[in-house]
């Protein structure tokens, strides 16, 4: 249950345990046997998307001012296979042999029908999409700097799994991993977020469009549109699209091997 205030009620209804940490506040959800950790994300204002000196800025990452005005609950890693398989089923993934690697080859409609079917085991939990400002605001954790990532200026191997390259198609890096790799392998962010640089592209709850041109309080994006954002880059992109700012859509349709989600409960359904 998200809260208007810096913390929420607790613990959440729908949590077998919670706690604190250097972190913040964290919160875990037991579904068959499979646990999924979520972070609390306190409310506050950032700026959003990229300063126009930053390298390999993109022209759609118009910086902008956002009030995130509620705080919210979200994943501390992508969805895993193994919570996948425990909710739908069967496992649609590319990748195999660990069932903590993220599911991916998912759809946005995919990923709302799991939603739909989770949320049924426990009413209050109101899972959904982040919003996109939600997810940018998470990804940079509170930093007082707008930089191109949540640990600083430059990306490396040891940070996270992306192509070992800055450009989009270039030769892979000796080191990189050429696959999703098991959530929770590279440091989180100050929040305790995992994966918010890499791994696999991130479905948002927007439909893709142009940012506005000033200050926005808890934006959702267009009210109709051709894709839905995309966030996070993921294994097999150049560092320049795994940014915090770094903006991706696709059809809500697409399903593809590096893309996945991350959950937030606690949402009113979009």
């Amino acid at each position: 249950m998200s809260s208007t205030s810096s913390t929420p009620a607790l613990p959440p209804p729908w949590a077998s345990e919670w706690g604190e940490d250097i972190h913040g506040l964290w919160a875990a959800l037991l579904y068959k046997g499979v646990r999924q950790v979520f972070r609390w994300i306190p409310p506050g204002t950032f700026e959003m998307g990229s300063p126009k000196d930053e390298t390999g800025r993109i022209d759609n990452e118009k910086p902008h001012r956002v009030t995130i005005s509620r705080g919210f609950w979200l994943g501390d890693t992508p969805v895993t296979q193994a919570l996948w398989v425990a909710v739908m089923g069967r496992n649609p993934s590319g990748f195999s042999g660990d069932d903590r690697l993220p599911v991916e080859n998912v759809s946005w409609e995919d990923c709302r029908g799991f939603m739909e079917r989770l949320n049924r085991f426990h009413p209050d939990l109101q899972l959904d999409f982040p919003t996109e400002a939600q997810w940018e605001y998470a990804c940079r954790a509170g930093a007082l700097e707008n930089l191109p990532f949540s640990f600083g200026y430059e990306v490396s191997l040891d940070r996270a799994n992306y192509r070992g390259t800055w450009k989009a198609y270039d030769k892979w890096g000796e080191e990189a991993a050429q696959r999703t790799t098991p959530v929770a392998s590279y440091p989180c962010n100050d929040w305790g977020l995992y994966d918010m640089h890499g791994n696999v592209w991130e479905w948002c709850a927007d439909w893709y469009g142009d940012y506005p041109d000033g200050p926005v309080e808890d934006p959702t994006g267009p009210v109709e549109a051709d894709a839905r954002v995309l966030r996070g880059g993921s294994w097999i992109n150049g560092g320049r699209f795994c940014r915090s700012a770094c903006r991706n859509g696709n059809d809500p349709g697409f399903r593809i091997r590096f893309i996945g989600f991350r959950l937030s409960p606690g949402q009113l359904i979009r």
